[in-house]
C-alpha cells in the first residue's frame, strides 16, 4: 500500500513539471539572440522595405539621365570652319573681328592647285627653225599676239595666247584653225596658299548668315560645320 502511494505522488509530481515547462512562453526566440559587437543582423529580402528599393531605383534612373543628357550636350556641334580665304592678312583681320563673339578661334593653311587660266597654243614644232618658220607663216596671214616657247615642257610649240574666259579661248582656237592648223587648249593650274579660320562658337548655331553679312566678306568665302578636335 506504501509503494502505490509514493508512485502515484511520483507521477503526479512528473505531470506538474510537465505542464509548467510547457506552457511557458518562448524566452530565446531570434529577435532576442544575442549577437558579437561587430557582427550586423542579418536582414532577409522579404523585410526589406519595398519603399526605399523602389527610391533607390527611382534615384538611379536619375543619374543615368543626367548622365545621358551631359553626353548629349556634347555631341552638339558647335565647331564651324569659315573660308576659303586668299589672303592671310584678311584671315588674320577677320579673326580679330569676331574673336569676341566666340568661344575660340584658329587658322589652317593649304597649297591647293586652281584652275589660273586656258592656253591656245600649236604643239612642238620639232625644232626651233621650224618653229620660227611656221610664226613667220602666222605672221604673213596677220596673226598678231603669239610667241615661240624658247624653253621648258613646251619648248618650240607657239604659244597663241592665255585666257581666263573659256569660251574666248574656243574663239581663238577655231580661228587658228581656220587658218589650216591644228591648236590645242591647255588648262593651266597655279599654286596657291588658301586660308581657313576655325571656330568654336558659344552656342550651337554659330555665327548666323546676317552677322557674316556685316564683315563683307567675298561671295566665294562660306562657313561649314566641321567636327570638333578633341
Amino acid at each position: 500500500m506504501l509503494m502505490r502511494n509514493i508512485f502515484l505522488l511520483l507521477l503526479t509530481v512528473n505531470i506538474f513539471v510537465f505542464m509548467f515547462y510547457f506552457y511557458q512562453p518562448d524566452k530565446l526566440s531570434r529577435s532576442d539572440a544575442v549577437l558579437p559587437a561587430n557582427v550586423e543582423k542579418l536582414v532577409l529580402l522579404s523585410e526589406v522595405d519595398k519603399a526605399s528599393l523602389t527610391s533607390e531605383r527611382s534615384e538611379t534612373k536619375t543619374d543615368i539621365a543626367r548622365g545621358a543628357s551631359s553626353n548629349r550636350r556634347e555631341l552638339v556641334s558647335r565647331c564651324f570652319t569659315i573660308g576659303p580665304f586668299r589672303e592671310e592678312a584678311s584671315v588674320t583681320g577677320f579673326q580679330s573681328k569676331i574673336k569676341n563673339k566666340v568661344k575660340s578661334t584658329g587658322i589652317r593653311e593649304r597649297v591647293e592647285k586652281l584652275h589660273w587660266r586656258y592656253w591656245v597654243y600649236l604643239p612642238d614644232a620639232g625644232s626651233k627653225s621650224a618653229a620660227v618658220k611656221r610664226a613667220s607663216d602666222l605672221a604673213r596671214k596677220g596673226l598678231k599676239d603669239y610667241y615661240v616657247v624658247a624653253r621648258g615642257e613646251h619648248k618650240n610649240s607657239i604659244s597663241l595666247g592665255h585666257f581666263k574666259d573659256k569660251g574666248l579661248a574656243e574663239k581663238r582656237l577655231k580661228a587658228i584653225r581656220l587658218m589650216g592648223y591644228e591648236p590645242r587648249i591647255r588648262t593651266i593650274e597655279k599654286e596657291y596658299t588658301l586660308y581657313w579660320l576655325d571656330y568654336v562658337a558659344k552656342n550651337e548655331q554659330g555665327l548666323n548668315s546676317q552677322t557674316l553679312e556685316g564683315f563683307e566678306l567675298e561671295e566665294s568665302i562660306h562657313q561649314f560645320n566641321r567636327e570638333c578636335q578633341k
